[in-house]
């Protein structure tokens, strides 16, 4: 039987990005994926600013992988066009596939870091800290002194472990296509956001790669609403899509911000402890902020006698993320309540534009109360 310090299921951003924090630290790593890598995944591929920037801090060859920078939005609240220059990069494009592929290839060295992907997890033991898995038909068990879950939505996992620390899901929705005859004409310059009167609680994107471009519907108004294939139908009616590709659905796990996301040996981290912004729908950005704060922990524990990384780990996720989550479900709740004025508010009011670039580029929190409240009173002194 193997022994490795570290096992990691999920090589996603994520899992990937935590495996790159812990090389070269001296600690042994095994990243494990179901998946035959370079996997395709249809995923809206924006990286938005601030996810960008903590990327090109690591590597800046992540420059490589990036089809388009985006600095103009399209928002069309009903029927009605509104156009929007932040005269700044905003979201940076690319294909979920190469993002998966480069943090891979970032984080695998093969001397302390090992991968391999086709796997298939059979049985996890909490008992006697070990995993038992099929890869390439032949049955492998390795023990492991850290689990750390990188798994996304996959609460079979999570249920495995006995650490479901979820309160509720949002529902994404991805299409891939050529951008069709009306979007055609905006597909070089701008991200679409558009909600829909007979839809109020859906929102509608469209993120323009280089050859094709991704298409989705998001809501975070749970339980889920039936009509969701009409919403579809109709978004692809609007902009003469081709309904022939179909669309591909993936539920977003929200966290129980009372609940734990770690306890004795294990870790969640990305989907898996529910992170996402539930306001926007984004993993990405939270995820490489968890992975990091896991790292500091894991590294801590094999260097301190006696550390409790499960209670370090909550604790500091915690002070991280807690009020940022907190106030972003507020802005949920607002949003549900009043789609239509908020969609206005943010799309079609200098203030309302200047806190969404602000958030997007990171340069607002959810939480920072007092910063949206300049950008108020700034806006205010100019009209």
């Amino acid at each position: 039987m193997m022994k490795y310090d570290v096992v990691i299921i999920g090589a996603g951003p994520a899992g990937s990005y935590l495996a790159y924090k812990l090389k070269n630290q001296g600690i042994n790593v095994l990243l494990l994926e179901k998946k035959i890598f370079p996997r395709y995944k249809v995923c809206a591929g924006g990286l938005s600013k601030k996810t960008y920037d903590i990327l090109y801090s690591e590597n800046k060859k992540i420059k490589s992988i990036v089809e388009k920078a985006v600095k103009k939005g399209l928002y069309v609240r009903n029927n009605k066009f509104i156009f929007i220059d932040a005269e700044i990069e905003l979201v940076f494009m690319t294909y979920r596939s190469y993002l998966d592929n480069f943090l891979v290839n970032m984080a695998v060295d093969k001397k302390t870091i090992s991968f391999k992907d086709n796997i298939n997890i059979k049985k996890i033991n909490r008992n006697n800290n070990s995993i038992t898995f099929l890869h390439n038909s032949k049955e492998f068990k390795v023990n492991y002194k850290i689990l750390v879950g990188a798994w996304g939505s996959n609460i079979r996992f999570n249920k495995l472990i006995d650490l479901n620390p979820f309160e509720r899901f949002d529902l994404s929705s991805s299409w891939e296509g050529p951008a069709g005859p009306v979007f055609n004409k905006y597909s070089k310059d701008y991200i679409l956001t558009q909600i829909m009167k007979k839809y109020p609680n859906f929102t509608f994107y469209i993120f323009p790669k280089s050859e094709l471009i991704t298409a989705g519907l998001f809501t975070s108004k749970y339980p889920f609403s039936k009509v969701w294939n009409d919403a579809w139908n109709d978004f692809m009616d609007f902009w003469k899509l081709d309904k022939s590709i179909k669309p591909r659905y993936a539920v977003i796990p929200i966290r129980n911000l009372k609940k734990p996301i770690a306890m004795d040996n294990i870790l969640l981290i990305g989907d898996a402890a529910g992170i996402a912004d539930p306001f926007v729908g984004e993993g990405l950005y939270n995820a490489l902020i968890c992975s990091s704060i896991a790292a500091k922990h894991i590294i801590n524990f094999f260097k301190i006698d006696n550390y409790d990384i499960a209670y370090n780990y909550n604790e500091n996720i915690n002070r991280k993320l807690y009020d940022v989550l907190k106030w972003a479900r507020a802005y949920v709740f607002i949003y549900n309540l009043f789609p239509n004025f908020s969609f206005w508010f943010g799309s079609e009011t200098s203030i309302g534009k200047e806190i969404l670039i602000s958030l997007i580029t990171g340069d607002i929190k959810y939480n920072e109360v007092k910063k949206i409240l300049k950008c108020f009173i700034r806006k205010m002194k100019f009209t």
